[in-house]
């Protein structure tokens, strides 16, 4: 008998050496450097430039300790450990002198970053690293693309999505509504600013659906100048919605304005594009989406209205079938400025395309040298200045010139930047059309997590990278300072000046900050004032100059309380004596003022009742004051009389029952 051992009882390994699966925060880079037999060399020019603005490249390349150098931060959002970073976007406007708003989807929830310059995220990118931290530390170690997590950015909101696994977000061109598609064919359009969700959208009602990849904002402008939005996903249809359709119910019962099928596999992303002229009657607005079935279609939406709904399986809005040759995950437009028809590249597998949306013909293969799945397109513009290295050392401030860079990223952590100048070139007759549709490589980075999301700011200042493991990174390019111009130094305000007083007045409080609401002192009466200076005569004048009952009392009481009354009720003549004795004749019957005027009217009887007879006014004011006591005395003798008849008449009842 062959005895044998199992091969997966050799790897067997106990339980108590098994340990649970941590997120790894710290990986090192490795850089695609010069080398013969390496195809994909930088160029050392872009590596230089990528080290210098966004701090991606060889540690030697980047400048120390420079005021205007890039910035970075890594962290997790609030669904970290639970989800992968499904998707990263920017909102496409932003107040004057603020950064983009940030909209990283995880989880069950959309993480809001970086809308104002107080939020967490601008404060921690506005802060350098600490020197002390990367001392003893390799060059390999100090310069990380995901570094140590931040716990001090949190997110400015964060907009729910009720339990469900949101998958993708899109912002609406004002920046105010959000579109989030979701698990089980649910869409949900979010408010950016108050989180509040004002429309829910499903595919298959309340039975549940295939989960969303995709959502859109179509342009508004038409005839009946419709928001209508878009949604894909695992069911392989592309849908059209009415947001201000039908508003029954929460998605319960209201159907898309149209149904698109086709695809034989789940559609993973979707854009939108238009080309043409309205006036000269060619304008088109078309849909293109790209399915793991290997194909990029293009449908036309233009024709749509409220009262049309296709629901059919035929192509009839298919303009186009493009065969990727891969699973398409995911695609970009960009429009060249000498064809009216836009550019359409997609990404699947380890392969870039570019075509022609309309004529569905392929224009370039691009073999990026990814070793797993591209899961992320996006187009950086760059602004660099001629012979910058020569202008730097003469101080001559050079010609800046715009160049367009494609970046792609996939899960085996590779990130790679290729050229797109000659897609928006302008001279398209003097260029070759192999040379104008080829994207020469320029640079490249890798770390070991895997990348399922990246996107540039609108103003391409902010790279962010999304991982599987829940991580974030945000590189903030280092700031453009004209080359022969000094930065200005900022003068601090000098001590003991208004604006030294006032520094920090404008910052807003952040999310996570606990806001203390400080009383204004309260202005002091005459009285209080009086008080304060131990005039208690001209206390109580003002108090009683104030007409109100409830400020005389207190008066009075504080009075009684410093054993002053007596000094403030004294060497009073006819004019400021009147007052108090309208006063204590007047509400003397008050149970709530009684206690205490009665006291008072004692003290006004002794004072004065020398002085009876020489005022007339003043001898009416005492008459109806005895008239008051007396009328409230009898009341009281009546009401006691009263009580002692209800006494006895209880007591005779209550022997009564005793006998019985």
């Amino acid at each position: 008998i062959a005895s044998f051992t199992s091969p997966s009882m050799t790897s067997y390994k106990p339980s108590s050496s098994l340990k649970s699966l941590q997120p790894q925060t710290a990986k090192s880079i490795t850089f695609a450097t010069a080398s013969k037999a390496n195809p994909t060399e930088s160029l050392p020019s872009e590596q230089k430039w990528w080290s210098n603005k966004f701090h991606l490249g060889p540690t030697s390349q980047i400048p120390k300790k420079k005021a205007t150098s890039a910035t970075s931060v890594t962290f997790q959002t609030p669904s970290a450990g639970s989800a992968i970073i499904s998707h990263v976007t920017f909102a496409p406007n932003t107040i004057k002198g603020y950064p983009y708003q940030m909209a990283v989807v995880a989880g069950p929830r959309v993480a809001l970053y970086g809308g104002t310059q107080s939020s967490s995220l601008s404060r921690s990118l506005a802060r350098p690293k600490n020197s002390k931290q990367t001392e003893g530390k390799s060059k390999e170690e100090q310069f990380t693309l995901f570094g140590e997590d931040n716990s001090t950015v949190k997110p400015d909101r964060t907009v729910s999505t009720g339990g469900q696994p949101a998958h993708y977000a899109s912002y609406h061109h004002d920046g105010r509504l959000l579109a989030v598609g979701c698990d089980h064919g649910y869409i949900k359009i979010c408010d950016a600013q108050s989180r509040a969700t004002i429309r829910t959208f499903s595919t298959h009602g309340n039975r549940g659906g295939y989960t969303i990849r995709s959502t859109g904002w179509l342009p508004e402008g038409g005839k009946n100048k419709q928001r209508m939005i878009w949604s894909a996903g695992d069911d392989a249809t592309l849908r059209i919605w009415n947001l201000s359709g039908d508003m029954g119910g929460a998605g319960e019962g209201i159907k898309p304005l149209a149904t698109m099928k086709g695809h034989g596999d789940s559609i993973r992303s979707c854009v939108h594009f238009s080309y043409g002229d309205k006036k000269k009657g060619n304008y088109k607005s078309c849909l293109v989406s790209g399915s793991y079935d290997h194909t990029v279609r293009v449908w036309d939406v233009e024709s749509l209205t409220s009262a049309s709904n296709l629901d059919s399986d035929d192509n009839d809005n298919c303009l186009s079938v493009m065969n990727h040759g891969a699973p398409v995950e995911t695609l970009l437009i960009i429009q060249s400025s000498g064809d009216d028809v836009p550019i359409i590249i997609s990404a699947g597998g380890t392969v870039i395309k570019l075509w022609n949306p309309l004529l569905g013909e392929c224009l370039s293969t691009i073999q990026t040298k990814h070793s797993k799945t591209i899961t992320s397109l996006s187009l950086a513009t760059i602004f660099r200045a001629d012979n910058e290295d020569k202008d730097i050392e003469s101080g001559v401030d050079g010609m800046k010139n715009i160049s367009r860079r494609l970046i792609s990223a996939g899960l085996d952590g590779l990130i790679r930047i290729y050229s797109a100048d000659s897609l928006f070139s302008e001279d398209n007759e003097e260029i070759d059309k192999g040379e104008k549709y080829h994207l020469q490589y320029l640079h490249g980075v890798k770390t070991s997590e895997p990348i399922t999301a990246l996107a540039m700011s609108p103003d391409n200042t902010r790279l962010v990278v999304g991982s599987s493991n829940g991580y974030v990174t945000v590189r903030q390019r280092a700031k453009y300072v004209p080359q022969g111009v000094k930065r200005k130094n900022r003068n601090e305000p000098r001590a003991g000046t208004y604006s030294y007083f006032m520094r920090g007045a404008s910052v807003g409080a952040d999310a996570d900050d606990h806001i203390v609401m400080l009383q204004k002192k309260k202005k002091l009466q005459k009285y209080d004032k009086f008080l304060q200076k131990f005039c208690y005569g001209d206390a109580l004048d003002a108090a009683l100059n104030s007409r109100d009952p409830r400020a005389i009392a207190a008066v009075l009481e504080e009075l009684g309380r410093r054993r002053g009354l007596i000094t403030a009720l004294s060497n009073r003549d006819e004019e400021t004596l009147e007052p108090l004795l309208a006063f204590t004749t007047t509400f003397i019957s008050n149970p709530r003022y009684t206690p205490l005027l009665v006291g008072v009217a004692n003290q006004l009887c002794d004072i004065y009742s020398n002085v009876c007879g020489q005022s007339d006014t003043i001898d009416e004011y005492f008459e109806k004051l005895q008239l008051h006591v007396k009328d409230e005395c009898n009341t009281q003798s009546i009401l006691l009389h009263l009580i002692g008849q209800i006494d006895a008449v209880m007591y005779t009842a209550e022997t009564a029952n005793k006998e019985d």
